[in-house]
């Protein structure tokens, strides 16, 4: 008898389950995704340009976020992100001021104790001669040379080192030719308090990056998040995209125009570009042409950020450079045109 398909059966060794399926997949309806946003809208990369970017943002936010119903990242909120990271960059800057300030006093405490440690290897020549010798060692010379250290820690520990030679034998110190254990004792305190100083205030710079990091990730998040949270509550085409700097997902368009230009010359072939912030831009391509050289305009390169240092050019030609915003909905119209001389 043929067997019934609707039901199991055995045969030597094997189960033929039925044919209906043990459980049915339930049915899925496809989560609408905005396929245009990330591309047309994306956070940018470089620091500066979340800053600004976060400006326009929270613009959009004073003037849609009651319509729109804006929930999370309101303007306040943006806000509030955009003053934390503007202060910890203010701090960052100010922290690495303190450190190049500490920087030059020690190079000046270092001087100072290299002048003492002149005045003492003379005594020490009148003293002990002029080849290295025990005495010579017995002073704290180092490296078997009566030369003075070409390293600022051997100095500094030398000043030490002269300081308590001196200090257990009085008589070889001398007032007039400036050579005293006060002296050096006096060269050293000011170099170890230099030092502190200086370790100080790389400390704090380190804890000032920390904090901008953290702060310029929550504003980076709290960019994306509006961003997102916009996606949710708008239409693709929606016009009001605009008010907030960026792009309507549905029909992208190329970036405002950089405003201004500025080219600087360095020194070495180098030159120096910066600009402002455009509406929509996703970065920066630069335009290059040396006058008398070339005959077009040719690529410099590209950038997320806003400013960008370039090599390589022979100094005294003339460089003429553009610069254009770009993102995907294509290249803005270039910026008024600069020129410089290579120095």
């Amino acid at each position: 008898m043929p067997p019934n398909w609707d039901e199991g059966s055995w045969d030597s060794s094997t189960w033929d389950s039925p044919s209906i399926p043990i459980f049915q997949p339930l049915p899925t309806k496809p989560r609408k995704r905005n396929t245009h946003i990330m591309a047309s809208n994306p956070t940018p990369d470089d620091d500066d340009v979340v800053c600004a970017l976060a400006e326009d943002l929270a613009d959009g936010c004073h003037l849609h976020e009651v319509s729109i119903n804006i929930k999370q990242n309101t303007e306040a909120v943006i806000r509030a992100a955009i003053t934390a990271t503007q202060a910890a960059k203010m701090a960052l800057a100010t922290a690495r001021v303190t450190r190049d300030s500490k920087h030059d006093l020690l190079l000046a405490a270092d001087a100072a104790g290299t002048a003492v440690l002149k005045n003492c290897r003379l005594r020490n020549v009148k003293l002990f001669g002029t080849g290295f010798n025990a005495s010579w060692d017995a002073a704290g010379w180092p490296g078997q040379s009566t030369s003075i250290p070409d390293s600022q820690n051997l100095r500094f520990t030398l000043l030490m080192a002269q300081k308590n030679y001196f200090t257990a034998n009085p008589t070889a110190e001398s007032v007039d030719m400036e050579a005293t254990a006060a002296l050096c004792a006096a060269a050293h305190t000011a170099v170890s308090d230099a030092r502190q100083e200086l370790n100080t205030a790389e400390t704090n710079i380190t804890t000032q990056k920390a904090v901008y990091k953290t702060a310029i990730q929550t504003l980076r998040k709290r960019v994306r998040g509006l961003i997102d949270e916009l996606d949710t509550l708008l239409a693709d085409d929606d016009a009001r995209y605009t008010a907030f700097g960026l792009n309507i997902p549905a029909t992208p368009v190329a970036p405002e125009a950089i405003a201004t230009l500025t080219l600087t010359a360095q020194g070495g072939g180098k030159l120096h570009a910066e600009w402002p912030y455009s509406t929509r831009m996703g970065g920066t391509r630069l335009v290059k042409k040396i006058v008398g050289v070339d005959d077009d305009f040719s690529s410099a390169g590209t950038t997320d950020g806003l400013e960008k240092t370039l090599s390589g050019f022979a100094p005294g030609v003339t460089v003429q450079m553009k610069a254009i915003a770009y993102n995907d909905g294509g290249d803005a119209p270039p910026s008024p045109m600069v020129s410089v001389v290579v120095t």
